[in-house]
């Protein structure tokens, strides 16, 4: 349960309660359960009040544009990131890579 929901569960979990609904249906022989609950919206932590990040995938060159804009509109920072080294990686292998490209973003972002 390491995504969104597992997340939000194990939060929903940690109080004493909470609401949620169950849904069993009965099919050729076989019970089929659904439980389903609300997620909580979390609370904003940043806002475009410093300025905001733009990202833009291009397919040939392949590559990430990064564009950084202030608070006014005006353009700061832009660069390009190469996503060629990812082409004929396995499947785990670009997952990791993503997840550290995907972080290097956050970063320049907060």
């Amino acid at each position: 349960m390491d995504n969104l929901y597992g997340y939000a569960f194990r939060k929903l979990a940690n109080k004493n309660y909470f609401a949620y609904t169950v849904e069993l249906k009965l099919r050729e022989g076989e019970i089929y359960g659904s439980v389903s609950f609300e997620i909580p919206k979390p609370k904003v932590k940043y806002t475009k009040e410093n300025g905001v990040i733009a990202i833009d995938t291009n397919a040939s060159p392949i590559h990430l544009a990064i564009a950084e804009v202030s608070k006014t509109g005006e353009l700061l920072i832009y660069q390009t990131i190469s996503l060629h080294h990812l082409l004929g990686l396995s499947q785990n292998r670009k997952d990791h890579q993503e997840w550290i490209l995907a972080h290097q973003l956050i970063d320049l972002a907060i």
